[in-house]
């Protein structure tokens, strides 16, 4: 492994992180046009923080505390993992991810309101209540994690594995069309799409 030096103990404004390691906390910061590159951030809380225009490029979070971590001005993520994060309550709103892992990490009621995710891989990852709301998806998997109450609404999707996932009570679940799921998946999921036709269901009828 390459040598690491140590990053900066703050967030700054237009700062660029290249080849090092982050182990401090940064809770509560927030910082304008920061890039990271070849950065591995272990063990710390970045719970709060704020990054308007954020690029990262080959950036690794391990064990990390994101809770409320916020991406604004459409923040771009290319070959970038998360790994048994915290991430609830993280906005990535308009993010552009590409090849980017999720992998064992919580991120219940997070926004991907309009994210333009390309191969992207949520793996074993818990994204209840989360915002997906006109998302653009493309050759992304979501393999073994807790999709209940998710909105899908206005999601454009292509491509998508959700095998081994949980799907209850989910919004939007028209959107869903042509999704890979598993024959186990089709009957939890059979009630959302009868929401989304707004069909009616009644189980007594008049003589």
């Amino acid at each position: 492994m390459a040598d690491y030096d140590p990053a900066p103990d703050e967030l700054v404004d237009d700062d660029v992180w290249s080849m090092v390691l982050a182990t401090d906390d940064y809770v509560g910061q927030r910082a304008d046009g920061v890039e990271m590159g070849d950065v591995i951030v272990r063990g710390g809380r970045w719970s709060g923080v704020v990054l308007d225009g954020w690029r990262a490029f080959g950036v690794a979070f391990e064990d990390c505390d994101l809770s409320g971590f916020s991406l604004l001005d459409e923040a771009v993520l290319q070959n970038v993992s998360f790994t048994r994060c915290r991430l609830s309550g993280a906005n990535f709103s308009g993010a552009r991810l590409r090849r980017v892992t999720f992998s064992e990490c919580k991120l219940d009621d997070v926004n991907l309101r309009m994210a333009d995710a390309e191969q992207v891989v949520f793996a074993d990852a818990v994204l209840v209540g989360s915002d997906l709301h006109a998302a653009k998806l493309t050759d992304v998997r979501m393999r073994g994690c807790d999709l209940r109450a998710t909105d899908w609404t206005k999601a454009a999707l292509k491509t998508v594995d959700l095998r081994g996932s949980r799907l209850e009570d989910i919004r939007g679940a028209d959107r869903l069309r042509g999704v890979t799921i598993e024959s186990s998946q089709v009957v939890p999921l059979a009630y959302s799409l009868a929401v989304a036709l707004e069909l009616t269901i009644e189980d007594e009828y008049d003589e």
